[in-house]
């Protein structure tokens, strides 16, 4: 349909987390801002973790909001804990009506507490709620592996025995509770939103399966194909990925594991910011953070892309394709991606075999597939568009006027009391060791 006549909107962003910091989900995050941007009037609004804002009333609200949780039955996850400040979403939800804002942009379901006061304060009001990925499908991933909830982009405001304690000592207790709770808080937010929004397929199949809403979409993110793939013999493997997130730190150890006991004969290089310090491994070199990839995608690279969970889209796998180099992955690093047959999709325990003789494969063919992959369905248009057309409010009833967890047409996935949600945490934690 042609919206080209159409006003511009008032559009409030509400963001979790500093654009300025060029890792991770803020790449897309920027991109959206950009592309809303673009067609209607936008403010940037910051809702602040707890351990950001420093606050001691800030904390004592969050508490109190996360001890009535627990009493109704219905315990708020830790993550939306971080983010339940009574006083903050109270005052980011008067800015909103301030503003009279057509439609507000929720950053993941860590917005929880905000939706709520939104809900009560505006029912009208059109809200587009940005999952990204299932955070539930990622916490039962780490629960069951026995991996920490790694704090990601809030760890560096964190107290050193505050993070000890969260990805240390109570790490399995902590990816418990998370694994358990999140998927109520999901289905929550998507009942109280307009629409929500997953950057991969595969993920709205798995929730709308869970909770068959009519809702929840699939964005793919925006990657520009930017050099078409060359014949170069294979010289180097790359991985890219800070190991301050828990799944790149996993496939990291996996890979230097590999150049220990096999030592492949193409050296691997490493980039992005390391917590750790780099590990003297032979034939491993470790860069650091680049600005341009086109350092990181030199002519005969081949990024390596071991996915350890699995969830959302893998955008090093297609920023590598972009770049016009192939990609040996495993599964979960294409899922979501409709690529076909792709020829370097192999189980982890091959690995070793194609990575200590590189030699006589098709690579060129690989990355011929992944470019015209990238260049026909990952392109900026296309996501601004989708963007910049589901922020406008629909003619159907307004989400206020909805059914809400526990009454009748609404079954809330992973609903329990809130003993049991503690108590069945730190019991399986300490079953499982």
């Amino acid at each position: 349909m042609d919206t080209t006549y159409q006003r511009p909107l008032r559009v409030a962003v509400v963001i979790t987390r500093d654009l300025s910091e060029r890792n991770g989900r803020t790449p897309i995050l920027s991109h959206i801002v950009r592309a809303l941007t673009a067609r209607h009037e936008t403010e940037l609004l910051r809702l602040p973790a707890l351990v950001e804002s420093r606050s001691l009333l800030d904390a004592a609200g969050a508490l109190f909001v996360w001890v009535a949780s627990l009493c109704r039955g219905r315990p708020l996850p830790l993550q939306c804990v971080l983010y339940a400040s009574p006083r903050q979403c109270r005052a980011i939800a008067a800015r909103i009506a301030e503003m009279a804002c057509d439609t507000v942009y929720l950053d993941t379901v860590r917005c929880q507490q905000l939706l709520r006061t939104l809900r009560r304060r505006s029912p009208g009001l059109h809200v587009v709620t940005d999952f990204d990925d299932l955070m539930s499908r990622r916490a039962r991933y780490l629960f069951r592996n026995h991996l920490p909830f790694a704090s990601g982009h809030v760890g560096r405001h964190l107290p050193g025995w505050l993070r000890f304690l969260s990805e240390k000592l109570l790490a399995c207790p902590i990816a418990a509770y998370e694994a358990r709770t999140l998927p109520a808080a999901e289905d929550e937010v998507i009942a109280a939103s307009d629409a929500t929004i997953l950057i991969s397929s595969a993920d709205r199949d798995k929730l709308g399966a869970r909770a068959p809403v009519d809702t929840v979409h699939a964005i793919p993110p925006a990657v520009a194909a930017v050099n078409p793939p060359k014949d170069t013999p294979p010289a180097r493997f790359v991985f890219i990925g800070s190991d301050n997130f828990i799944h790149n730190r996993a496939a990291i150890d996996f890979l230097l594991d590999i150049w220990r006991k096999f030592r492949p004969p193409l050296d691997l290089h490493i980039y992005g910011r390391q917590s750790r310090n780099g590990v003297a491994v032979e034939n491993v070199h470790w860069h650091g953070f680049v600005e341009d990839l086109a350092e990181v995608y030199q002519p005969g690279s081949i990024a390596l892309a071991p996915a350890m969970d699995r969830g959302g889209i893998k955008t090093k796998v297609l920023e590598a394709w972009a770049w016009g180099c192939p990609v040996l992955c495993n599964e979960a690093a294409v899922e979501g991606l409709a690529i076909g047959d792709y020829p370097f999709t192999l189980p982890q325990a091959a690995w070793p075999g194609i990575l200590t003789a590189p030699q006589g494969h098709d690579w060129a063919g690989a990355a011929r597939l992944g470019h015209a992959f990238v260049r026909d369905t990952c392109s900026a248009e296309r996501f601004e568009r989708a963007w910049q057309e589901i922020v406008r409010p629909t003619a159907r009833s307004s989400v206020a006027n909805a059914v809400v967890p526990g009454q009748a047409g609404f079954k809330p996935a992973g609903e329990m009391d809130a003993s049991g949600a503690l108590a069945s945490a730190f019991i399986r934690a300490r079953a499982r060791g």
